[in-house]
């Protein structure tokens, strides 16, 4: 898990995401889309999960680390493909992407 350094909460894990999971969060909404752990934590909307071909390699989140990374049927290099072709990636902090699930699903 990557970490970063949140001006409320200090150290801790982060989230990755496209450019509109970006977006929602950013504009206080509940975002939706695919979340999955390969290398750390990722959340794509459902239309970049679709186009960018998460789908061929969504198998090695299952896997650990040390397992995924020896896989050389094709599934790491087209999860690579796909992680480089994700436009305006961002990070959050896990805890306040949490908060921010919470607070929606009080309010919604």
């Amino acid at each position: 898990m990557g970490i970063t350094i949140c001006k409320t909460h200090g150290r801790v894990g982060f989230v990755e995401t496209c450019a509109h999971v970006a977006r929602e969060i950013d504009d206080r909404q509940l975002p939706a889309g695919r979340r999955f752990t390969i290398l750390g934590n990722l959340f794509v909307c459902d239309d970049c999960f679709n186009s960018l071909g998460f789908e061929r390699c969504i198998s090695l989140a299952s896997m650990p680390l040390e397992e995924a990374v020896m896989i050389n049927d094709g599934r790491w290099d087209a999860f690579q493909i796909s992680y480089e072709a994700i436009e305006g990636r961002r990070t959050f902090c896990l805890k306040c992407l949490a908060e921010l699930e919470r607070e929606c699903a009080v309010a919604g």
